[in-house]
């Protein structure tokens, strides 16, 4: 889905305001290309567009998807991430200009002004290739490449527009295998192992790794008929990321996204992955969608995630870790030392924990991704070593 999207800069009428909270109408206009002569499914992308980047701009991130019918946004209320809420929505234009569907909405945003401490610091975050779960689904079209492109997508919109992580690397090693079932599929024991290389190896906090689930063609009676006469067929599209703290080598959170769709192509022809002709196609743009819509939930999951940053050298009185410029750290930030650690649960189970140091360190050089920083009472640094982690200091230390 092609997005333009224009935020119409300003607070329209504020109509609450105390020590915690505000109210205020938040203007935005975006666009998106119809498919197909599919006006209702343009105007769908573009309200939904508009509205969430009011909630962004307002300081709040969508939890949940709208609903709409008819171009009118029926539900009265959204709930958002930021203890916020959407009390009203008007559709003030809708315009059609050379197959791009135009709207501009206002929004009355009823949001917490409360910040997250954690929010200060961009978490850094790499990115890795979707698997296909099923090749056998990839066989027509040929989109055995899916999978390498879409996490190259994903790593490009986070970059472009993430408000709460930094984007360090699209590690294109396919050594973490989502997959189900599969002989050489990558053990629950190693997966941690595995994360906490890439961590390593990228100056990671947090990972994205993902499969496609489901690429299948639907009316599986029929599939034959529809071979040998080049009709056009249904085709699902279903994928699934998994947020990994790359730390620990924990999952996170799970992310689901499932839509279908006519696929206009030959069955019997290879598409290209890199041509404007699939991703204009109704089934690139459900993708499309699909990636624009896991891009803004991951990162307004993270908002309220501590940054978290390795320790890559120590001396005497000072250390250097692996945040930097890029995540907002700055001289004169506190930060406080935590050792890595494990312990064996009840069921035998190994689980990751940290232990909160003695130490508190301060900020004196930052550069791009790392900063050093020095012990805030000069003392040293006794048993601190490359490795151990580095967290915002807060009170309850």
């Amino acid at each position: 889905m092609k997005i333009l999207t224009n935020i119409i800069y300003g607070m329209l009428l504020s109509l609450i305001c105390t020590a915690s909270a505000t109210a205020a109408w938040y203007q935005a206009s975006a666009s998106s290309r119809v498919i197909n002569g599919n006006i209702a499914q343009a105007r769908q992308a573009a309200i939904e567009e508009a509205v969430k980047q009011t909630l962004l701009f307002s300081g709040a991130s969508i939890t949940s998807s709208q609903q709409v019918t008819n171009g009118l946004l029926t539900q009265d209320m959204f709930m958002v991430r930021s203890s916020g809420v959407v009390n009203e929505i008007e559709l003030l234009d809708e315009t059609i200009h050379k197959g791009e569907l135009s709207v501009t909405v206002r929004a009355d945003i009823f949001a917490d002004t409360r910040q997250c401490y954690a929010s200060d610091y961009k978490k850094a975050i790499t990115v890795l290739p979707l698997q296909i779960r099923h090749n056998e689904h990839a066989k027509i079209g040929g989109l055995y490449q899916l999978g390498m492109v879409l996490g190259e997508q994903i790593y490009q919109k986070m970059t472009s527009h993430s408000q709460n992580v930094e984007v360090r690397d699209f590690y294109q090693n396919p050594i973490l295998d989502t997959q189900e079932n599969k002989k050489d599929q990558v053990s629950s024991n190693q997966a941690p192992v595995i994360l906490q290389q890439i961590a390593r190896q990228t100056d990671s906090q947090l990972v994205i790794s993902g499969e496609l689930v489901d690429l299948s063609i639907g009316s599986t009676s029929n599939k034959l008929t529809q071979w040998l006469s080049n009709e056009t067929a249904e085709r699902f599209f279903e994928m699934r990321l998994y947020l990994h703290d790359a730390l620990t080598g924990e999952r996170l959170q799970q992310f689901d996204y499932f839509a279908q769709t006519m696929w206009e192509f030959d069955l019997k022809q290879r598409v290209d992955l890199t041509s404007r002709r699939f991703w204009y196609s109704a089934y690139g743009q459900i993708i499309q969608q699909s990636v624009a819509k896991a891009v803004a939930e991951i990162d307004g999951s993270l908002a309220c995630v501590s940054a978290k940053a390795r320790i890559i050298d120590v001396d005497a009185h000072q250390v250097r870790f692996n945040l930097g410029r890029n995540n907002n750290v700055q001289a004169g930030d506190i930060f406080t030392i935590l050792h890595q650690a494990s312990f064996v649960d009840k069921n035998g189970i190994s689980r990751p924990h940290f232990i909160v140091s003695r130490h508190q360190i301060e900020v004196t050089q930052v550069y791009g991704q790392s900063a050093i920083a020095v012990s805030q009472n000069k003392e040293l640094l006794a048993n601190i070593q490359a490795g151990d982690v580095v967290r915002p200091f807060s009170v309850m230390d």
